[in-house]
């Protein structure tokens, strides 16, 4: 039996651990974040799948870890945990270039005892309290990246969320009489519901960017130090989605039913927004040149896949949102750890500065191709099975626009994540990589090799997972989704996901075969281009990445910074209103100060009077 207070103390004391180490060695400071984090993952799968998590407490009196739900803590638990654990092999490779090294690996630590107080917890001030540990602990990882100005983009997100958060458990609070997350989310009601809801909502979308709350994410996504881009779009993210199910399941129905479609219009607007987080988050990602950006803006659109799939509140659109919540996890910490791999060998994650990668990074390819492969849902790929779960709710709920959206938001994936593949892995070599570039070192590959056959299985045989996620459906008092070994049960059909896969296996090896016998065609140097008779020495202006969907790109490009706009908007009347206040209350005019002092003592005495 494992401790789970043992845990949270072994990660805090790792953390710190591991700053004093690094301070002597910052690559053996970096290496116990991998020994630390695993050891922890380890545990939580193991005991955690034997339902012999302890919870019990000795010295860690104000915490309780008795979870509300415990296999939905577990299977969360269990996930980010893993991500972690995936990511800290990256670790030891990067911590050279930051400016603190010792203290990126103790935050990186801290964070990951801060997801198990939220995963595992019956208490929602516990829960908040280790909810704002993971935002400030992952809040200083940002800056050691490219920007300082992402971070305070996701600590302005973050609070709105937390604040949203800490007064939705003050109200149910005030309505169970204790801070037991079970109680406060079944006895409130009323227009305290609609008020808890709404703020919950707040909350989970300001960490699961969401629109309208996502523009942090492409730029802590695209700016953070690799590793914590990989653990932000992996697993901090997937915070949102657990306060999520609490909001959209666990206090459902919200307001009055639409007949028409038999859904609460709590959960209906929640859709709606979540249909614009996939539209939204897709066309942005077809105009990146950063792939970085463009995976975190396909991060974006994902999230609106499980928001959509949540609100219909049955057995094939919560397991499915339950189950895209993991393949995203595996498929985007893939994307993010392949393209990380390519940055740390060539300084850049910019398309148009690369190209011809799969010569030089053959293993690194194959994992980037099996992530997007199952980002974009295509066979035999784990976000195939995800899809086609949350397909079968959508449209048997006849809900026609939603479906609409996550139906484009699947063709335009097959876009956006086409363009790394193509510019970056299969595009030319550019000159100045061509004798300098290797492959990544071994235990960079490992994470991303694990991870990619990890995306491989949950394709081929999804049965396993689901019938836990079964579990999980139980207690949240839905539907358990019919499954049998090879079998998935949907609402207008059948899945046989492994004889899918067999097909597609059958098909890659006969096209293997006619590759291989085949006369093969001349390899050809981008130097052999020449226009007018002339060959074109400037090659790099050839570089067909540079607006790589130009003609889709001008059809909504006058759009793009609506939210942008409004946001800069907002900040610009804060900080007018902030000047305001500096002249009025903190300023060096002894008439001003005179002022208020009269002000303040005429109140005094008419509130005297009045009293």
């Amino acid at each position: 039996m494992a401790s789970l207070e043992f845990l949270v103390i072994i990660a805090l004391l790792g953390g710190v651990l591991a700053y004093l180490v690094g301070k002597l060695s910052k690559v053996v400071g970096a290496s116990l974040t991998v020994l630390v984090s695993g050891f922890i993952f380890v545990s939580v799968a193991y005991f955690g799948l034997n339902g012999s998590l302890d919870a019990s407490i000795t010295y860690l009196p104000f915490v309780s870890f008795e979870a509300t739900d415990l296999y939905l803590g577990t299977s969360f638990g269990i996930l980010v945990t893993f991500i972690f654990f995936m990511v800290s092999f990256f670790n030891p490779y990067f911590v050279d270039k930051f400016k603190y090294p010792s203290l990126y690996s103790m935050f990186y630590l801290f964070s990951l005892a801060g997801v198990l107080g939220v995963f595992f917890t019956d208490d929602f001030l516990v829960l908040f309290f280790f909810f704002e540990l993971v935002v400030w602990t992952s809040l200083f990882l940002i800056p050691l990246g490219k920007s300082k100005k992402a971070a305070s983009w996701y600590y302005g997100f973050s609070a709105f969320g937390s604040f949203s958060l800490l007064f939705a458990i003050f109200v149910m609070r005030n309505t169970a009489g204790s801070f037991n997350i079970n109680d406060g989310l079944s006895m409130v009601g009323g227009s305290d519901q609609i008020l808890v809801f709404i703020l919950l909502m707040v909350a989970a979308f300001a960490k699961l960017g969401a629109f309208p709350l996502h523009i942090w994410l492409p730029k802590v996504l695209g700016n953070s130090p690799d590793p914590v881009t990989s653990v932000f779009s992996g697993g901090l993210e997937k915070l949102g989605a657990f306060v999520a199910v609490m909001g959209l399941v666990k206090l459902a129905p919200v307001g009055p039913v639409i007949e028409a479609i038999d859904m609460a219009l709590g959960q209906y607007l929640i859709a709606i927004l979540g249909a614009l987080t996939i539209v939204f988050g897709t066309l942005m990602a077809i105009r990146q040149d950063d792939a970085k950006k463009l995976i975190a803006y396909s991060s974006m659109s994902n999230g609106g896949y499980i928001l959509v799939a949540l609100t219909l509140l049955n057995d094939t659109s919560v397991s499915g949102a339950l189950y895209h919540v993991l393949i995203h996890a595996l498929a985007s910490t893939a994307a993010f750890l392949a393209i990380g791999a390519v940055n740390r060998q060539t300084g850049t994650t910019k398309m148009s500065e690369l190209g011809g990668m799969i010569h030089k990074m053959p293993v690194t390819y194959i994992v980037y191709l099996i992530a997007i492969i199952s980002m974009a849902g295509i066979p035999p790929m784990g976000g195939f099975v995800s899809k086609w779960l949350i397909f079968q709710s959508v449209i048997n709920e006849g809900m026609i626009l939603i479906a609409i959206a996550t139906f484009f938001g699947s063709i335009g994936s097959f876009l956006y994540v086409f363009r790394p593949l193509a510019a970056l892995f299969l595009g030319q070599e550019l000159p100045e990589f061509r004798k300098v570039i290797k492959e990544a070192p071994f235990f960079m590959l490992l994470p991303m090799i694990i991870l990619s056959g990890l995306n491989i299985f949950t394709g081929v045989h999804p049965s396993v997972i689901l019938q836990y996620i079964n579990n999980v459906l139980a207690e949240l008092g839905v539907t358990e989704l019919g499954i049998t070994t090879w079998t998935l049960s949907g609402n207008n059909g059948d899945l046989y996901p492994a004889l899918i896969a067999v097909v597609f296996g059958v098909g890659v090896v006969i096209a293997f075969i006619i590759f291989i016998v085949l006369k093969k065609s001349r390899k050809v140097d981008l130097m052999d281009t020449y226009t007018a008779g002339n060959f074109v020495y400037t090659e790099e202006l050839l570089h067909y990445s540079v607006d790589f969907y130009a003609p889709i790109e001008r059809l909504y490009e006058k759009h793009i910074n609506i939210m942008k706009d409004f946001y800069k908007g907002i900040a610009k009347k804060v900080q007018e209103f902030g000047s305001f206040v500096k002249y009025f209350f903190f300023t060096n005019k002894p008439e001003i100060t005179v002022l208020w002092v009269v002000i303040v003592l005429g109140i005094l005495l008419l509130w005297g009077d009045l009293l």
